[in-house]
């Protein structure tokens, strides 16, 4: 059964919403939330990266928890 977990960046001690992935487990939402967040260094490189608001960086902590 799918859950919707929610997606938190942790920059400077501080825990920050990037948004939500639906999976079945909390591994499985890990891996969700890096193929639909996550940003590779040659789109850093490119100049195509999206900002860090709404993006998991190659250098960015990111955890998951159930959505409220």
């Amino acid at each position: 059964m799918l859950r919707k977990w929610s997606v938190h960046v942790i920059r400077e001690g501080r825990s920050q919403y990037i948004g939500e992935v639906n999976e079945s487990s909390e591994k499985m939402a890990r891996c969700a939330a890096l193929s639909l967040f996550g940003v590779g260094a040659d789109e850093i490189d490119a100049g195509e990266a999206p900002p860090r608001c709404v993006a998991i960086y190659p250098d960015d902590d990111f955890e998951v928890s159930p959505a409220a």
